[in-house]
């Protein structure tokens, strides 16, 4: 859990995989199992979804033999991600029934609650909103009861995922922002890759480009950062369909380099994103012309890692680092260092660089020796100045201003 949340989970599952590899370590053990489904979550939040398919059957195969249905329950959760994540719903529902029934027989709602969760996803795939609203919803008080913030925060962010779909924009947002609020509390970046993309959706939906922009923005340079693939894809698409009022070709491009990454991933688009991005592409033929579409998603599908990042973020962290790789950066490109100090206040600006590293008002107050009084005033202050909607939005735009 805290080598996820604080982003160093290519570092571990390096690790385990040389532990797992390194002849000694090579009995069928329980050790053995738990460091296999150990290694099988990282690299699922990695998407290495083949290595972890094969991880999970070693683990499921040592852990039956020797009867710990624990295990068992917690590696059928592994298996069934990487199925969901390869477009296999279908098959991943009767491991998370066999899951779910050994979690209940054993007494242990925190396990049932994790297990809910991809039950929920497969149940949205097959396109039941209400039942994977259920589902969310059991696991979310579950979590509750356990009192697991870090999972509330991410049962919380798959409710307003859900909400979303099913077009209920106001408790989406209220049920999202509070998820990103509690990641950005535990400084859990992964948890903040997917908070701000899902977030920054709610505010495309709700008519709000630049704010959305801002989200997928900090959520493409944080999870490059992470090396989470797939999110970086999805984050891809959020700024090809914010920023595409702005340049078409770059739209066009971005969704040519987010359909191409997840197909090197061999994953399937999620429905939601999978009709947002059919209408938007609609949208550019319309106004660019098929032919010049095709060419410019053709060419977004053909770009480096390096001239992706200055395509997505040409004046961010993410598209300074693609320049020194030798992406060329235009002069009209590049964020002006003083853009902040053109509109906030020196302890307006000090306010938002300590909530765009994910301070709370409380923690702001004591590092800036204010009330906690004063520093709402001044978030609110922030907001109303750069016509921002959320504390969230805030972050991401001081994210952006280049602030942190």
């Amino acid at each position: 859990m805290y080598w996820q949340a604080r982003g160093h989970g290519a570092e571990g599952a390096g690790v385990l995989r040389a532990l797992l590899d390194a002849p000694a370590a090579q009995s069928t053990t329980l050790l053995r199992a738990r460091a296999l489904g150990a290694a099988a979550d990282l690299l699922h939040f990695l998407d290495g979804n083949a290595i972890a398919a094969d991880y999970c059957q070693e683990g499921l195969a040592i852990a039956r033999a020797v009867g710990d249905d624990y295990l068992v329950a917690d590696l059928l959760y592994e298996q069934a991600w990487v199925l969901l994540r390869q477009g296999q719903p279908a098959a991943a529902l009767p491991l998370l029934e066999q899951g779910l029934s050994l979690a209940r027989r054993l007494q242990e709602p925190h396990l049932t609650a994790r297990l809910l969760s991809p039950r929920s996803y497969a149940t949205y795939i097959a396109g039941d909103h209400a039942g994977a609203a259920s589902d969310t919803a059991e696991s979310l008080r579950l979590f509750r009861q356990a009192g697991d913030r870090i999972l509330v925060g991410t049962a919380l962010t798959n409710l307003g995922y859900i909400e979303l779909s099913a077009g209920d924009l106001g408790a989406a947002r209220g049920h999202l922002a509070e998820a990103l609020d509690i990641a950005r509390a535990f400084n859990n970046r992964s948890d903040i890759v997917h908070g701000t993309f899902n977030l920054g959706l709610a505010e495309y939906l709700g008519g709000s480009p630049d704010t959305a922009e801002a989200l997928c923005a900090e959520s493409f340079d944080l999870g490059s950062r992470l090396g989470m693939k797939r999110q970086i894809a999805y984050a891809l698409l959020g700024l090809a369909m914010t920023g595409s009022g702005a340049d078409l070709g770059r739209a066009a491009r971005l969704h040519g380099a987010a359909d191409q990454a997840l197909a090197d991933l061999g994953e399937t688009i999620d429905p939601l994103e999978g009709r947002l991005a059919g209408l938007d592409r609609q949208r550019l033929r319309a106004a660019m012309g098929t032919e010049a579409f095709e060419a410019a998603y053709a060419a977004g599908r053909t770009l480096d890692m390096a001239r992706v990042a200055h395509e997505a973020l040409p004046g961010t962290q993410a598209g300074r680092a693609a320049q020194r790789a030798g992406a060329p950066v235009r002069e009209q490109d590049t964020a002006v260092p003083g853009e902040a100090g053109a509109v906030l206040t020196p302890r307006e600006i000090d306010v938002l660089k300590l909530v765009a590293q994910g301070l709370s008002n409380s923690d702001i107050a004591r590092r800036l020796f204010l009330s906690e009084h004063t520093v709402h005033r001044h978030l609110a202050n922030i907001l109303r100045k750069l016509d921002l909607s959320s504390r969230a939005a805030a972050a991401a735009w001081g994210t952006r201003a280049g602030l942190i």
